[in-house]
């Protein structure tokens, strides 16, 4: 009767665990789960922003691009982004001069202009 007992009480204990594992392993599954569809939203969401601020760039609506970025620089990373949008920005009118439209040279030398010289405030600041 002792061994029955005990032998009863080894594969109760072994069925608590076995339990607990698979509802510990639920959990933290459905948690992943739902912390990755949030960062996938807030991939999409800042990746049309993004898509925005160039196209208001490309189209010649520098103060739509502006504000869409100020609204986008009252987050916490918005040092870095800044910098990155803005060398983007900078190699895509190295890369392509063409493809701007609604613009006089001197838009392009003024603009140009600014935007070297958020960049370099920007990497000042960010060695700092």
């Amino acid at each position: 009767m002792k061994k029955f007992a005990f032998i009863f009480g080894v594969v109760l204990i072994a069925a608590i665990l076995v339990a607990a594992g698979f509802g510990l392993g639920y959990m933290q599954r459905f948690m992943v789960g739902a912390y990755s569809v949030t960062a996938l939203d807030k991939s999409l969401s800042d990746a049309s922003i993004h898509a925005m601020v160039l196209h208001s760039l490309d189209s010649g609506h520098v103060d739509d691009a502006r504000s869409l970025l100020r609204f986008q620089l009252d987050s916490d990373r918005s040092r870095k982004m800044a910098i990155n949008i803005l060398s983007r920005i900078a190699t895509d009118r190295a890369e392509y001069p063409a493809i701007y439209t609604n613009r006089t040279s001197e838009d392009w030398e003024q603009i140009d202009t600014k935007i070297s010289d958020i960049l370099t405030q920007a990497r000042k600041a960010a060695t700092k």
